[in-house]
């Protein structure tokens, strides 16, 4: 089984704006109790739309460094 890494959300920083919840292509995020939160992770494409969105730095994305064999070059 894959295991990846998904956004990380702050509800300490998490204002409720809904900035990124309105730009998530998926919809993996949702508002709950006026915080952002990770409600479908299956769907997340790691896209860093709400990353990049969020005014407060509340989302952070964890990134995994995959080596490849040289020969694939």
């Amino acid at each position: 089984m894959d295991v990846w890494p998904l956004p990380r959300i702050d509800a300490r920083r998490c204002t409720g704006c809904e900035r990124c919840v309105e730009i998530c292509p998926t919809q993996a995020l949702a508002q709950v109790a006026e915080k952002a939160v990770l409600r479908y992770p299956e769907q997340c494409v790691y896209c860093t739309l709400c990353e990049d969105i969020c005014p407060t730095q509340a989302i952070a994305l964890p990134f995994l460094v995959v080596f490849g064999d040289a020969q694939d070059k």
